[in-house]
């Protein structure tokens, strides 16, 4: 039985992910050119509530962190404008530049060529809604930028980006 109450709480990260070899082999060949200073691959994971896929991607970054000092941030996205989730991951990069609530989206894409010249992580969690959104537009065009999307069920979400992009 845990006892302790610190294992339940959102900000708690396992040392290992037992049972999960295949996925974090899989995310970490994914985002592995980036601890060589190249673009990462985007990647969705999807699984149920509670499987632990915000883990997967918390623990591969601390490696990537450790390894290389690939720099990322997690943001979720569930029910933001594209303008709030990209001024959040803005935010979150330690480049020396800060956006707030008034910096016109149009805007955001060219903040994050110029500032983010070193491989970036963004891990779009709770991205469900996500294809109904201008995000990956905004994103997909910056260099150095790679995107982690954490969904539910895989199929309506790349339906959905299929309906977007058709």
């Amino acid at each position: 039985m845990i006892t302790d109450d610190r294992y339940f709480a959102e900000a708690h990260l396992p040392r290992e992910l037992p049972h999960r070899d295949a996925a974090v082999s899989q995310l970490s060949r994914a985002l592995a050119p980036a601890v060589n200073g190249q673009r990462a691959d985007d990647v969705l994971v999807t699984g149920p509530s509670g499987v632990g896929k915000t883990a997967l991607a918390r623990f591969i970054l601390r490696k990537l962190d450790e390894e290389a000092a690939v720099r990322s941030a997690i943001v979720r996205s569930l029910g933001k404008t594209a303008g709030a989730v990209v001024r959040d991951a803005i935010n979150e990069h330690p480049a020396p530049v800060t956006v707030h609530r008034g910096t016109p989206t149009a805007e955001l894409p060219d903040i994050l060529r110029d500032h983010f010249t070193d491989p970036f992580v963004l891990v779009l969690d709770e991205a469900d809604d996500l294809p109904q959104t201008d995000v990956l537009d905004m994103l997909v065009g910056v260099p150095n930028v790679s995107i982690v999307a954490i969904a539910h069920n895989r199929a309506e979400w790349l339906a959905d980006i299929d309906q977007r992009y058709r």
